[in-house]
């Protein structure tokens, strides 16, 4: 289960083959029994048995994380797991504070080593954009920024003037990829939002490799993966269940 700030996404995985995924918003928190009921019906719908052999939790949401281990106990035979970085990770971490790194940067990092090997980029696009480096095995911080939707928000809530923009379906609507010269308002925000994240993505990369004297691989996951990844000149390896694969890996390692 990866609790993030904008969705609470669910992997039910056999062995290393993914049987399925639910996305449920984060912002209507609700009781255990809540979750555990959206849960029970995702795996009738899908015919998935349960109890499972166990169940692991990254989280980036405190108030949620005990509301949701709650949810899942009675359909495991462990007790869930947390994510943080005293756990067996199969990473080091040079870092000032490793214990305040977020557990889906963890998450990701680890899935990202796994399947392209080292020195490696995982970028998440998702509320904020996040940005994760390992190289040897260790990993060795990174960036965070804001994310496409929060850049949209930031500036309707700021100005006066400039309207709200779903980034996502205004491109969606569209034929041709977006244009960087935008020629109304709303395509000005949209060119902002998507080579701005794109751009600063690139920029942050260039700076680190240039730092530690070596080429990273990109790993790209996230809600605006698919979409920012279409506007960077960089080669990324393209996959959303990318923190879920982390957590299945970080879960085997500890079980």
């Amino acid at each position: 289960m990866d609790i993030g700030n904008s969705s609470i996404t669910t992997g039910i995985f056999a062995g290393d083959r993914l049987l399925g995924r639910l996305e449920i918003p984060t912002r209507a928190q609700h009781d255990p029994g809540h979750y555990r009921g959206e849960i029970e019906a995702f795996l009738a719908k899908k015919k998935i048995e349960k109890p499972f052999d166990g169940v692991i939790i990254s989280s980036v949401v405190p108030e949620l994380t005990d509301t949701l281990a709650r949810s899942v106990r009675e359909m495991s035979a462990r007790e869930p797991l947390t994510v943080a970085h005293s756990l067996n990770t199969g990473l080091t971490f040079d870092l000032e504070r490793p214990e305040e790194i977020g557990s889906d940067r963890i998450a990701n990092a680890v899935a990202a080593l796994d399947a392209m090997g080292s020195p490696v980029a995982a970028v998440d696009f998702g509320t904020a954009t996040s940005i994760s480096v390992v190289r040897d095995g260790c990993f060795l911080g990174g960036a965070i920024l804001p994310g496409v939707r929060l850049m949209g928000e930031a500036l309707h809530r700021g100005t006066a003037k400039l309207p709200a923009v779903d980034p996502v379906g205004e491109t969606e609507r569209l034929v041709s990829p977006v244009a960087a010269l935008g020629k109304s308002t709303t395509m000005c925000i949209i060119s902002g939002m998507i080579y701005g994240t794109a751009g600063a993505v690139e920029r942050i990369m260039r700076g680190i490799e240039r730092e530690e004297g070596c080429v990273f691989k990109v790993a790209a996951t996230g809600g605006y993966s698919s979409m920012a990844v279409r506007y960077m000149e960089r080669e990324c390896s393209l996959d959303p269940d990318l923190t879920l694969k982390g957590l299945r890996l970080i879960y085997e390692r500890n079980a």
